[in-house]
């Protein structure tokens, strides 16, 4: 199959990058240098922009909010109500997925900026976790050894407040990668910076990049995505004119080689590209990498992105549809003892996908009969066409959002989401569930099991915009996530959690 290479829209320079060290930003926490603009940013909440023009999608979700649903979920394998989950896994011919690691609070609300926006990845010796407030850094053996750093003194930067950051861990080359977008400071500047860590270690020194991301006067970028493949960092965003219309998706790709090294680049930027087009993390040496959209209706858009880490010869093509089950924008998720709804966005790919060998797994939200449910996706890149893909949830009466999924190069799986559960009187849940690749080829989550269930309802403003989930590198059969929680005061809280297969 042929496919349409995309013209290259414009040029991304960056010169060499600020080496800052770990003591430097705490330092500059303790002397006010770089605090995270709380005075700016308390009580804000960072809006959600929609890819569809915004009348249109408040009209959307309005009608999904007043409509009575249908029909009950439809029962499927896996996904019968919470009290039958135990024994069904328990029945399972091979290991369920368990709770194998530590369950612990990560960050909470220090800072006024919503939403959370709750984000992370675990390394060999540690878990980082970045929010709208900090960089928090835990000792994976002992969470308790805990160094938060404000994402302004972390990034050296507190001329506008930092928002919707990213952390991935590079397992093959032991590096942190970590990313944070800022509010515009004029009609030609808006900085998203990049850091990467010198070391496996997160507490040591990072090169900092400040990249300018205007590429054209006004415009907005917003909702960055991070992923990586075997050469190069990729990063994807939103953006959006001076006006608030959507202008199309921006793609750029750096090389390993000069990131990891702490030297400036000149790199093409892709522009015009699908909405909310999420990067893979690349788990092999795959000549191709692919990146994928969910606009919604019948289909996906699948690129194709090749020489990722060279500038002259890199190349982007697609989008290629995928054909699968029809799909559409989420209604907001109610919550038990309050009128207050948690949004659930609009059906978009919130995070990273995991690609290994001929394999693209994402994950998304979209209305299951009047419900909220995730759905994932199994993707042949080498034939563009759909696997597999299945809802699911909590329990029939349930509604579970923010999911994120992760794979090993086995393709196990892992998942995390959010559920609430009025009829039940069940506040906002950090969820998890997964499958073992040696249960056979027909993929099917499992209910799952609540990591933490929080006390009260969340009414600090809007939910977090997504979650992740990470496979540990020193054991693949395992994984670790961070999702949103609700403390006893009804602000935002997170969970870290250790989940795996019993065997």
């Amino acid at each position: 199959m042929k496919h349409s290479a995309i013209e290259i829209g414009t040029q991304l320079e960056a010169a060499a990058p600020q080496l800052r060290t770990v003591e430097t930003m705490l330092q500059d926490m303790e002397s006010n240098v770089a605090p995270n603009a709380r005075a700016v940013a308390q009580g804000k909440s960072k809006p959600f922009l929609p890819t569809m023009p915004a009348a249109e999608y408040e009209e959307l979700k309005s009608k999904l909010r007043a409509q009575d649903r249908m029909a009950d979920k439809p029962v499927e394998a896996g996904m019968e109500a919470e009290a039958e989950a135990e024994a069904e896994a328990e029945a399972l011919p091979r290991a369920p997925i368990v709770l194998v690691g530590p369950n612990f609070a990560g960050a909470t609300d220090v800072d006024g900026l919503m939403p959370p926006d709750t984000h992370g990845a675990v390394g060999l010796d540690h878990f980082v976790e970045v929010t709208n407030s900090h960089i928090d850094i835990f000792l994976r053996t002992n969470p308790s050894q805990r160094t938060s750093i404000s994402l302004a003194a972390f990034f050296g930067y507190s001329t506008r407040v930092l928002f919707d950051p990213r952390a991935v861990y590079d397992s093959v080359w032991n590096r942190w990668v970590v990313t944070a977008d800022a509010f515009q400071e004029s009609s030609t500047r808006q900085l998203f910076f990049v850091a990467i860590s010198t070391t496996s270690n997160p507490l040591g020194a990072y090169f900092i990049y400040a990249l300018n991301v205007t590429f054209n006067a006004g415009d907005f970028w917003d909702y960055p995505q991070l992923g990586y493949d075997q050469d190069a960092v990729i990063i994807t965003a939103n953006v959006f004119t001076s006006s608030g219309g959507f202008r199309g998706a921006d793609m750029f790709a750096v090389a390993k080689a000069r990131l990891y090294n702490g030297l400036g680049f000149s790199v093409p930027v892709f522009t015009g590209l699908r909405a909310t087009l999420a990067p893979p993390i690349v788990l092999d040496q795959n000549a191709r990498t692919y990146l994928v959209a969910a606009s919604g209706g019948s289909s996906l858009s699948l690129y194709t992105l090749t020489n990722s880490s060279r500038p002259n010869a890199i190349q982007l093509t697609g989008p290629v549809s995928v054909a699968v089950p029809v799909y559409t924008a989420p209604p907001d998720a109610p919550q038990p003892g309050t009128t207050s709804t948690l949004d659930t966005l609009d059906g978009r790919f919130v995070n990273a996908s995991t690609q290994t060998g001929d394999f693209l797994w994402q994950v998304h939200t979209v209305n299951l009969v009047g419900y909220a449910a995730p759905k994932f996706y199994q993707i042949n890149t080498a034939t563009s066409a759909l696997v597999q893909s299945a809802f699911f949830f909590g329990t029939s009466t349930s509604f579970d959002f923010n999911a994120s999924i992760a794979a090993n190069s086995a393709n196990d799986i892992y998942v995390t989401w959010t559920m609430t559960d009025p009829p039940r009187g069940t506040n906002a849940q950090v969820r998890f569930s997964g499958f073992d690749h040696n249960n056979g080829t027909t993929y099917s989550l499992s209910p799952g099991i609540a990591a933490f269930t929080s006390p009260t309802f969340f009414t600090g403003g809007r939910w977090g915009d997504y979650s992740a989930v990470t496979v540990d590198p020193r054991n693949t059969r395992r994984a670790w996530l961070v999702n949103e929680d609700v403390l006893t005061n009804h602000d935002w809280g997170s969970r870290i959690v250790g989940i795996g297969f019993a065997s």
